[in-house]
């Protein structure tokens, strides 16, 4: 007999890992799209037959899509006066944008192994802590 025993070799999954359909998942996947996930991720929002868990990946995608446009356009309003300023600026809306789509291609990966997708800052209390 082993060392270990039976139950310690199985690999446990979490048991809160849902199995969405597979049309709420591509929903998902197309609200998480950068620059064009937004179209998707309102209509998801305003149409009230689309589940929670669709809802709330769209906030996700919104909330991300316009902090992107809000520091993306700050640093284009930035004025240039010699050239390694604005060489400096276009790296950074450069570092802000592919930071950006990184991001999204990160939050796909997440739900493609059915992790949760939510932002620090839009996570809501748990009803059963308090």
């Amino acid at each position: 007999m082993s060392r270990y025993s039976q139950r310690d070799r199985r690999i446990e999954t979490p048991e809160n890992i849902s199995r969405d359909a597979p049309k709420e998942r591509i929903e998902m996947f197309l609200c998480l799209m950068p620059v064009f996930g937004l179209i998707p991720a309102t209509i998801a929002l305003i149409k009230q037959r689309s589940s929670r868990k669709v809802r709330d990946v769209s906030q996700v995608a919104i909330a991300m899509m316009l902090t992107w446009a809000i520091a993306y356009g700050a640093m284009g309003g930035i004025p240039t006066e010699g050239e390694s300023l604005q060489v400096t600026t276009e790296l950074i809306k450069a570092s802000i944008s592919s930071g950006y789509f990184l991001f999204c291609m990160y939050l796909m990966y997440r739900l493609y192994r059915h992790q949760p997708i939510s932002l620090p800052s839009l996570k809501t209390k748990d009803k059963n802590r308090g």
